[in-house]
């Protein structure tokens, strides 16, 4: 039998290449904060960790068909690491990325280069506003539930109010007119009162206030704008205000109508009133946009509205909540305000069955105009 020969030099330089291919997406990630680059490299490293693989066993085997055990243990290493990438991914997709992993709240969702970002907690009451709910009768299981639903819930709400911030900036670069902008600073006021509120109803379920850490990635950068930035605001308003703060406002009063502690039912009825108001601001952004930006915002809001599909539908729990939810009592959540996460998507479903009809026709009519 002729000796073996090692797999090829530029098969062992491929192979020394791999850890680098496992270590970009995340030094994107955690160093620049750029979200969607990450996930693309992770696919890239998946594919080219496998293609390292293959050829690592082909050239062992070119001497005589037999592959030798260290070549086995390279070769199955590669195949690991490429699966170390999915896992990873998968990972860095239930820490950072869309709605589904980082469950539903109220408020515009707050987004920085591709990242959707909320402030981190510490003990503290300076955002702690509003009233408390009555918890007596709840067992322990199911206020440590409720307390961290409505600590979610706020750090969501503290993030809308940089989030509508960053929209009325955009108002104001692109010439829009003073009643717009006024409806932006009134929906980041609202939700500065929403996120005091909800950690209201936190602290009186938990028994202790939190309030906020700071917020550094927002240094990064928060426009975030390139091209035309009519068409950013038309694409963000239909879905981020049109779409999911319509949901909000669904859900909300959904909520509402469940819950039977006066306090937290006050809450929950004030957010479904003024989140409709935020989405109504949406459509009238949206509209302004259409009107101004000439073909180039309808192209970019058809291809949006052909896109509304693929946003992904908030949770009624994070992946973190989710196993204190489950051990709650699930008649004393539905009592305070809390439903399952199948209701959630009911309403997800009509409600985007409505925001495409309503964005049809907007569209519709800007044509229609235009002709």
């Amino acid at each position: 039998m002729p000796d073996q020969a090692p797999p090829r030099t530029i098969t062992r330089w491929l192979a020394a290449v791999t850890p680098i291919t496992l270590g970009l997406p995340f030094l994107l990630l955690f160093a620049f904060g750029d979200f969607m680059s990450a996930l693309v490299l992770g696919a890239v490293h998946i594919v080219y960790s496998l293609v390292v693989a293959v050829l690592f066993f082909r050239d062992a085997r070119r001497a005589g068909g037999w592959v030798r055990t260290r070549d086995i243990v390279l070769g199955v290493l590669m195949i690991l690491v490429g699966f170390a990438g999915v896992g990873g991914g998968l990972l860095l997709v239930s820490m950072v990325g869309g709605g589904m992993a980082l469950g539903g709240a109220w408020g515009r969702p707050l987004r920085v280069r591709g990242r959707q970002l909320h402030p981190e907690l510490r003990v503290g009451a300076d955002w702690t506003s509003g009233g408390r709910p009555d918890a007596a009768g709840l067992d322990a299981a199911t206020r440590r539930a409720l307390e961290a639903l409505w600590l979610h819930d706020a750090q969501k709400e503290h993030a809308s109010v940089p989030a509508f911030s960053r929209v009325s900036w955009m108002l104001a670069a692109t010439g829009a007119p003073a009643a717009l902008l006024v409806g932006a600073h009134r929906a980041a006021m609202e939700e500065i009162d929403h996120a005091q509120r909800c950690f209201a109803l936190a602290a009186g379920y938990g028994g202790r206030a939190h309030t906020v850490e700071p917020m550094p990635d927002l240094l990064l950068g928060g426009l975030d704008v390139t091209g035309d930035a009519r068409v950013v605001l038309a694409e963000e308003s239909l879905r981020d205000g049109c779409l999911l703060e319509d949901f909000n406002a669904d859900v909300a009063a959904a909520c509402e109508a469940a819950c039977q502690e006066p306090v937290t039912r006050d809450v929950l009825g004030r957010i479904a009133r003024e989140e409709r108001d935020h989405a109504e601001f949406s459509w009238d952004v949206l509209a302004w946009a259409l009107d101004v930006g000439g073909p180039r915002v309808a192209a970019a809001v058809e291809r949006a509205l052909a896109r509304l599909d693929e946003v992904v539908r908030p949770t009624a729990a994070s992946s973190a909540v989710a196993p204190l939810v489950a051990a709650a009592d699930p008649g004393a959540l539905r009592a305070h305000g809390r439903l399952t996460d199948a209701e959630w998507g009911a309403c997800w479903d009509a409600r985007l069955v409505a925001t495409r009809a309503r964005a049809r026709a907007l569209l519709d009519g800007v044509e229609a105009l235009a002709a």
